[in-house]
């Protein structure tokens, strides 16, 4: 609707264009069609026309304006549509891609630039695969039925996500001071909240993934061999485990960004893999028994190792710039399927980024 003072302002202009038109023009010859004086403020040789009442002529201009603005809004809302499922049903994975070559960038022009100081762009030759899958099952038995349940069971999922949270949340010191207000925020499922998976020697025998232990019994109970489900500690522990000798123990669920599309930002999360320790991705996909991208981490194998000094912190990432369009034959967008819920690599192996294109509920990351 427009305002009155919109509409006075209009009215306002329309009568100052009159007088001064009136001014500005000879007299009009009234009751003279044929008269080549004749003239209206609306333009010269109208006379014998009828001309509307300027309350008329507002009343069509606002009528238009508001149509117009209608309009444009409606173009706008249209645009704004997000369908993360139909676009990550049209990527292709892309696992079998090439290794690329950070210091001859593959005869590809653009020089591939890396943003930290004192990296080697070219350590040991990788003969082995620079990214691999586990199941569930891999680590839980067959018996148990993991890797089914938690594809299968939407609610399952879920509720192992939010009391893995509230579990990580209960034991972390950083977050024991938070205000009420902040903690809610921050276990709100679209956050992202990190702690470690594993837990502190002076929980000693006592359970510390509480939660996380109940959401498992409940699910499970009906087994025969109940002894065979896992703890919430238990399951941490052994995905933890995948990492390798030396971990950094660090865990964090990422919610990233899902309402759009993004560019990739590629990186290192530390340029260290000391004793080939590995980097563990728990795809937690957005609907039942999915297939497809946009769950993991996008990758670049490398062709050879990318090492950061000795020196360089366990946890500050290696970034690197000047990746563009003619370097997607390279990129691999790993397929989430049943039996693929986690995704390993060598931090040295492979550049990564959050991917283009999001359709998860989230990955939690293990180190």
């Amino acid at each position: 609707m427009i305002s009155v003072t919109s509409r006075f302002c209009e009215a306002f202009q329309i009568y100052f264009r009159s007088n001064r038109a009136r001014c500005c023009r000879p007299t009009p010859t009234l009751h003279s069609e044929s008269s080549s004086d004749a003239v209206d403020c609306d333009g010269p040789k109208a006379a014998g026309r009828t001309r509307p009442e300027r309350s008329s002529r507002t009343r069509r201009r606002s009528t238009t304006t508001t149509r117009n603005r209608e309009s444009s809004k409606h173009q706008k809302e249209e645009t704004v549509v997000f369908d993360g499922k139909a676009l990550t049903s049209s990527q292709c994975s892309n696992e079998g891609a090439s290794p690329f070559d950070l210091s001859g960038s593959n005869g590809i022009t653009k020089q591939i630039r890396c943003m930290t100081p004192d990296i080697s762009p070219q350590g040991e030759r990788i003969e082995h695969p620079c990214f691999s899958f586990l199941s569930l099952d891999d680590l839980f038995g067959q018996e148990l039925g993991m890797s089914a349940k938690f594809n299968d069971d939407a609610s399952f999922r879920l509720a192992l996500r939010a009391a893995i949270r509230q579990d990580i949340f209960d034991s972390t010191p950083f977050y024991r001071n938070l205000s009420e207000k902040a903690a809610s925020v921050l276990l709100l499922p679209d956050s992202s909240l990190e702690g470690s998976w594993r837990k502190p020697v002076d929980y000693g025998s006592d359970i510390r993934m509480k939660h996380t232990t109940k959401v498992l019994v409940d699910a499970f109970d009906c087994i025969a061999d109940r002894t065979n489900i896992p703890t919430g500690d238990e399951l941490l522990d052994k995905i933890g485990s995948a990492c390798g000798a030396k971990p950094s123990t660090h865990l964090i669920d990422i919610y990233g960004v899902q309402d759009r599309k993004i560019s990739h930002s590629w990186h290192q999360d530390s340029g260290i893999s000391p004793d080939s320790s590995k980097t563990v991705l728990w795809g937690f996909p957005a609907e039942d028994n999915y297939e497809g991208c946009g769950v993991f981490s996008h990758v670049i194998p490398l062709q050879y190792e990318c090492v950061a000094p000795d020196t360089h912190p366990r946890m500050e990432p290696v970034l690197f710039d000047g990746f563009d369009e003619n370097h997607d034959a390279h990129i691999v967008r790993p397929s989430y399927a049943p039996g693929r819920e986690l995704l390993l690599y060598r931090d040295i192996d492979v550049l990564h980024s959050s991917p283009d294109v999001a359709y998860r509920t989230s990955v939690m990351r293990f180190m």
